[in-house]
């Protein structure tokens, strides 16, 4: 329900695309997004602490 809800307010003010980041590794995260719209993209998010690790950036479409 929260996604929706982003979804559209973000519809209201005229956003296109919702953009997230998620840490990889957390796999339940990702297949919720996932089951509500969002792809993962090949494009690499924020560098972690461990000066290794990226975050998983994923999009999803308001069309």
């Amino acid at each position: 329900m929260l996604t929706a809800a982003v979804g559209r307010r973000a519809r209201q003010s005229g956003a296109t695309t919702l953009k997230l980041a998620v840490i990889p590794d957390n796999e339940p995260a990702v297949a919720l997004y996932q089951r509500n719209g969002f792809v993962v993209m090949g494009e690499l998010g924020d560098l972690f602490s461990d000066g290794v690790t990226r975050e998983c950036v994923m999009v999803k479409s308001l069309g």
